[in-house]
C-alpha cells in the first residue's frame, strides 16, 4: 500500500512547472525505467522541472565487478555506468560529482548543462 499522499505520475509527464525543484532524489529506482528511451524522457522532464542551479541526487548499484561478486548474475538488473552517461546526456544533464557511497553504491550528483529549459 502506498504512502498516504503518494501520486502516481507518468513518466513522460511530471506534474510540475519548469524550473521548479531545488533537489531531486532518487534512490535506488530510476534503474527500474528499463526501456532506455524512456529513461531518458523521464530525467529530461526532471531538467525541465529542476531550477536553474538545482541539482538532482541519483544513488544506483552499477553493473560493474563490486556488484558482479555481491549479487553474481543479478547484477544483470543494474545499469551500466555508460548507459546512464548516455542518459545523462541525452536529457541535457552534467555529472557534477560521482562517488562510491559505499563499495556497492554509486552516487552521482547532476545538474542542468547550461542551456534553459
Amino acid at each position: 500500500m502506498p504512502f498516504e499522499g503518494t501520486r502516481a505520475i507518468s513518466t513522460s509527464k511530471i506534474p510540475l512547472p519548469d524550473n521548479h525543484a531545488d533537489y531531486i532524489f532518487l534512490i535506488f529506482s530510476a534503474h527500474e525505467i528499463r526501456n532506455q528511451d524512456e529513461r531518458s524522457v523521464f530525467f529530461t522532464e526532471l531538467t525541465r522541472v529542476l531550477k536553474p542551479n538545482g541539482k538532482i541526487i541519483l544513488l544506483e548499484h552499477l553493473r560493474d565487478i563490486n556488484n558482479f561478486c555481491a549479487y553474481n548474475i543479478g547484477f544483470f538488473h543494474f545499469l551500466s555506468k555508460l548507459s546512464w552517461f548516455n542518459t545523462f546526456k541525452h536529457s541535457d544533464l552534467r555529472v557534477v560529482q560521482q562517488t562510491k557511497f559505499t563499495p556497492f553504491i554509486t552516487r552521482f550528483m547532476l545538474e542542468k548543462n547550461g542551456r534553459p529549459s
